[in-house]
């Protein structure tokens, strides 16, 4: 059945031709890393930190339960299920390895879907969020690449995410109040260390095709080493955040959009290329495991730390003036 299904999409997609799906394709792309975690970081700099950190945990909790799911139920793409089904070549850059659950959806619901459950009480931000994760959804599907059960199990993941985001940061309770902050850090730590090691011993599928692996099991533990590592980076900088950085979402908003520019510009940097050092110096797995941890520390603590101090010492300066 869900086999018929993408069939049926792929009919309308072919018949109507190539606009309609380069248009899902760039809508797809909304479930990629890049623009959550730059949406995500304009937020918590710029306009709200508390949601920023609330969507934080939960982007980063759904990159790394998405990835213990998927590398635990190995499941194939649909076209190798079935060879009817061909999915759109514009979505394959991003449709790599196994297909469930679907990450795109993962990302999107606890992302947009966070941000639309942040701002639950601006009913024209909620609504919208609902139609773009639903968008990213029907998407994959459309695109050929997630079969429905791929997708809602997904978004259901993200969901639970953004419940569990919000209970995390309830548990640690306000900024000096207890030490629960570093225990949520330690015990993230002992659960990233063995997760690593379960999805190191584990025994995946060797099916080939002439020869080729149909999907590398070492290259699917690649993204979640990335996901370990931002994970920590997340739990680590936050701790170090509430207890000895403390800043504050303040300024104009030219003072506001140069504090993004220069900390996306610097992180992106680090998560994209600085981890590509790394990658040669310490290996492909490891090395995106520490690559993503000080990208997401340098966002969620270095870059807060670095740019309260300069405000301050510039606002010092121009009341001397």
């Amino acid at each position: 059945m869900d086999i018929n299904y993408l069939l049926w999409l792929q009919d309308i997609r072919t018949s109507i031709g190539s606009v309609f799906e380069k248009a899902f394709v760039l809508i797809s792309e909304l479930g990629m890393e890049t623009i959550p975690i730059v949406l995500v970081l304009a937020l918590y700099w710029c306009i709200d930190k508390r949601k920023g950190q609330f969507l934080m945990f939960s982007f980063n909790l759904g990159a790394f339960f998405n990835g213990i799911i998927k590398l635990s139920c190995c499941v194939y793409r649909p076209w190798v299920r079935d060879a009817r089904v061909l999915p759109a070549e514009g979505a394959l850059g991003g449709a790599t390895g196994y297909s469930f659950p679907s990450g795109h959806s993962t990302t999107a619901a606890a992302t947009y879907g966070g941000l639309g459950y942040a701002y639950r009480k601006n009913r024209a931000i909620l609504w919208c969020m609902v139609v773009v994760t639903l968008l990213v959804m029907l998407s994959r599907n459309i695109l050929g690449v997630h079969t429905p059960q791929d997708v809602l199990v997904g978004a259901a993941l993200g969901v639970v995410m953004i419940l569990l985001a919000k209970y995390i940061l309830r548990f640690a309770g306000e900024e000096g109040s207890s030490n629960r902050d570093l225990w949520l850090a330690i015990g993230g730590t002992a659960l990233c260390a063995l997760s690593i090691l379960y999805i190191s011993l584990k025994a995946y599928p060797i099916d080939t095709v002439d020869g080729v692996l149909l999907v590398d099991p070492i290259k699917m533990q690649y993204d979640f080493f990335s996901a370990s590592g931002a994970l920590l980076g997340l739990l680590w900088g936050w701790v170090w955040e509430r207890r000895a950085v403390r800043f504050e979402v303040s300024g104009s908003a030219a003072v506001r959009i140069v504090r993004f520019i220069i900390g996306i510009a610097i992180t992106l940097f680090l998560y994209k290329i600085a981890r590509g050092w790394l990658i040669t110096l310490l290996g492909g797995g490891y090395g995106r495991l520490v690559g993503a941890f000080f990208a997401i520390l340098y966002a969620v603590a270095v870059h807060p730390m670095a740019f309260s101090a300069i405000e301050k010492r510039l606002a010092k300066g121009a009341k001397k003036a």
